[in-house]
């Protein structure tokens, strides 16, 4: 189960969290942590992907992992993410 962050981590995860997906709406609109944790479990579960050509939530973490250490955010941002997610896979 994810932790709730503090509230100027929160505010922090769901800006870092939209310029990391900018070009999804459903992230631009998420505006709380609930919001951001149930697009990440989306994102972790594969569920935009086919069902045959799913991944493992491993694999997926690992390219959402990939994706947020090669995104223009600053480390701090990066950090924050890295986090988040990976409280998502306890």
């Amino acid at each position: 189960m994810c932790r709730v962050p503090a509230m100027s981590d929160e505010k922090s995860l769901i800006g870092a969290y939209r310029r990391l997906w900018e070009g999804r709406a459903a992230a631009q609109q998420a505006s709380s942590i609930p919001d951001i944790r149930s697009l990440a479990e989306d994102e972790l579960a594969d569920k935009m992907t086919h069902p045959r050509l799913r991944k493992s939530r491993e694999a997926k973490f690992a390219e959402i992992t990939a994706r947020i250490r090669t995104s223009g955010l600053p480390d701090e941002d990066q950090d924050l993410l890295i986090r988040f997610y990976r409280s998502l896979m306890i």
